[in-house]
């Protein structure tokens, strides 16, 4: 029984969404090394040591997620939902404040930022309800399901950020469109959002916020500022040309021109350090783990599996999208970090669950006897 067990599991395994994780995980790695070699603690391997953990801790609770059957996952959407908003409220009462925004929670000696683990949260319990209230057709199905990620993408909006409110707003298109919203709704919320735009502009951002939409389209408005980041980014994409400067040997990175250059602005230092080709073969492995989750969703066995796929690929290729564009300078500069490049515990772990999930669907898309 156990041969034939193990012969179905693999077969079922997902290597290829697996492999190209760990492998992207693992270059990520080495380039949180090159970008943070002159950091402020004075140690080359501070930030690169913290990242191997977390990849390792990654490792495990991704096998704690493909194990454990997904619909239970849905089972729990309320818990789960509610535990999130709680954190999320939690952030905004006694949260740590960084650079005038309130995102991370201390949790004995450790910083965690909830949301990034309420895109996960969000990613499940809306897969979970839009299963349960079927096909889009009607205007009570379409506000069930905008309320529901409404209330954490308001919150997260309030901290301020920006960046993880535009994630939701993606998950939550992705996985209407999923459920084949008709025409009529979609057409209702297109409306809604070039209409309420306006009022979006004048009183929901910050002038930080403001201001960097503006400098997206004029870095010279503050060069000082968010201006500075975006033309020192741009410089070091530039600079990289076809084959890039070399391993550890960007200039950008080494001086420490670039802003938040293991984090935000990691693709930065790939560009500079390995050219247009390094970057194009990123780019080419980071879609094709897209393109492995999206492949996932095609084989789903039930609508949640089919939805939780769709949500998390579309919440990679979001953040891959916007991440990749601000470091060029054709997005504007949101915060968003580059899925498992950027250094980041919470970011790194949320992202490992949700690969997590997607390999549970696919392995789950034949029945097979646990």
């Amino acid at each position: 029984m156990f041969d034939v067990f193990d012969r179905k599991l693999l077969r079922s395994f997902d290597w290829g969404l697996y492999l190209s994780y760990l492998g992207i995980s693992l270059f990520g790695a080495l380039m949180i090394w090159s970008a943070s070699l002159n950091n402020e603690f004075g140690d080359p391997l501070y930030f690169v040591s913290r990242q191997l953990m977390w990849i390792i801790v990654g490792q495990v609770i991704l096998f704690i997620a493909v194990y454990f059957d997904y619909q239970l996952f849905g089972a729990l959407r309320w818990p789960v939902y509610f535990a999130s908003l709680g954190l999320l409220v939690l952030v905004l009462v006694a949260g740590v404040e960084r650079g005038g925004a309130v995102r991370w929670l201390n949790v004995g000696g450790f910083v965690l930022q909830p949301s990034e683990f309420a895109k996960l949260a969000v990613v499940i319990t809306l897969a979970a309800t839009v299963e349960k209230l079927g096909q889009i057709n009607t205007l009570v199905k379409l506000v069930t399901a905008v309320v529901h990620v409404g209330v954490p993408m308001l919150l997260v909006a309030i901290q301020p950020d920006l960046g993880t409110s535009l994630v939701f707003l993606g998950i939550l298109l992705a996985v209407l469109y999923a459920a084949g919203i008709t025409r009529q709704l979609m057409a209702l919320l297109a409306a809604l959002g070039l209409t309420s735009a306006p009022l979006l502009w004048l009183y929901g951002l910050r002038e930080y916020q403001r201001t960097r939409l503006l400098v997206f389209m004029d870095p010279s408005l503050d060069r000082a500022g968010t201006g500075y980041h975006l033309l020192q980014s741009i410089i070091a994409v530039g600079s990289g040309q076809f084959t890039g400067r070399g391993f550890m040997a960007g200039p950008q990175s080494l001086l420490n021109f670039l802003p938040e250059q293991h984090t935000d602005f990691i693709f930065s230092v790939v560009a500079e350090e390995l050219g247009f080709i390094g970057s194009v073969a990123l780019i080419a492995a980071l879609f094709f783990l897209v393109y492995r989750c999206l492949r996932t969703a095609a084989v789903a066995k039930d609508y949640l599996g089919r939805f939780l796929a769709v949500g998390v690929a579309t919440w990679f290729a979001f953040q891959i999208i916007v991440n990749i564009g601000m470091t060029m300078g054709m997005m504007p500069v949101t915060g968003l970090p580059l899925p498992f490049l950027s250094y980041g515990g919470s970011s790194y772990l949320a992202l490992s669950l949700a690969v997590g999930l997607v390999l549970n669907v696919h392995l789950r898309h034949r029945k097979i006897l646990f």
